[in-house]
C-alpha cells in the first residue's frame, strides 16, 4: 500500500471552514466538518486522479471519535423536550463524516466506519484497506478520528492506493 498523500485537522468549527466547504453544513456535528476538511485537502490536491476513479474511491475512518456535540444535544433534546430533530438525529450517526464526504465527492465506495480505539482499530482499518485495494478500490481515504483527553478532535487523513 502506497501513501499518496496526508491531510490533518485539529478541532476545527463551521466558521473556520472555507464558505464553499461550509455550505449546507450549518448543523453538522465538528467530527464531520474536521473529516470534511481532511479529504477535501487531499481531494482538491488530486482531484485529476480521484475524478477517474470515482466508482472505486473508498473510506476508511478509525479510531475514538464520533460525533459528540451532536449527540449530546440529542440527549439534552430528549429530557427536555421529549422529542428529537431528525437532522441532529442523521448529523449523530457515526457514518455521518463519511457519508458527506462520499456525498459531496460522489465517491461509490466501499466505507465502513471503525469506532473502536486506534490500538485495535488500525490494525482492521489497514488489514481491510489492503485487501480492498487489491479487490475493489483504487484509491482509499484512511482517516483516523480520535478524541483528545482535552476533548479536541484529531484527524489524520492519508490517502493510498495500491
Amino acid at each position: 500500500m502506497k501513501i499518496v498523500s496526508t491531510s490533518t485537522a485539529r478541532s476545527l468549527i463551521w466558521s473556520d471552514l472555507d464558505e464553499t466547504l461550509r455550505r449546507g453544513l450549518k448543523t453538522a456535528d465538528p467530527l464531520s466538518l474536521n473529516v470534511l476538511f481532511t479529504v477535501d485537502e487531499l481531494y482538491q490536491q488530486h482531484k485529476g486522479l480521484l475524478n477517474n476513479h470515482l466508482e472505486s474511491v473508498g473510506v476508511i475512518q478509525f479510531g475514538t471519535a464520533f460525533p459528540v456535540n451532536t449527540s449530546e444535544k440529542i440527549i439534552h433534546d430528549m429530557a427536555i423536550k421529549s422529542r428529537v430533530s431528525p437532522v441532529d438525529f442523521i448529523n449523530a450517526n457515526v457514518g455521518a463524516p463519511i457519508s458527506i464526504c462520499c456525498t459531496r465527492y460522489r465517491f461509490q465506495g466501499p466505507t465502513m466506519v471503525l469506532t473502536m480505539p486506534q490500538r485495535t482499530g488500525k490494525e482492521i482499518a489497514l488489514s481491510l484497506a489492503r485487501e480492498w485495494l487489491t479487490q475493489q478500490a483504487t484509491y482509499l481515504f484512511l482517516i483516523q478520528a480520535d478524541h483528545t483527553r482535552e476533548h479536541e478532535i484529531e484527524i489524520t487523513t492519508q490517502l493510498v492506493t495500491q
